[in-house]
């Protein structure tokens, strides 16, 4: 549940960052409750995105290796592909069985 922590994280240091425009209307700009929602929704929100920019650097390698492979799965099949249709387009030779 790793990357649930952390995008519960991300999603209430968000609601936090939302909030915070509310709370400084409510409280003053300047007061200390305006700088603690503001600060641990901040701190909340980048270590969400910090584990969501690791994670997606890891799942685009993992793509990245899927689409090589099928790439080169593509390009074994085109082989296979041109080598049937020469097959085919060559003219078959009967050889005569010999008559006993």
């Amino acid at each position: 549940m790793f990357e649930l922590e952390y995008l519960l994280a991300f999603g209430l240091g968000a609601g936090l960052v939302a909030l915070t425009p509310v709370v400084a209307a409510a409280a003053g700009k300047e007061s200390a409750i305006t700088k603690t929602v503001s600060g641990a929704g901040r701190g909340l929100t980048k270590q969400g995105l910090k584990a969501g920019l690791f994670v997606g650097g890891k799942v685009s390698g993992l793509f990245s290796g899927v689409k090589s492979g099928l790439n080169e799965v593509g390009e074994s099949f085109g082989d296979i592909l041109a080598e049937a249709k020469a097959d085919m387009a060559t003219p078959k030779t009967k050889t005569a069985s010999p008559k006993a």
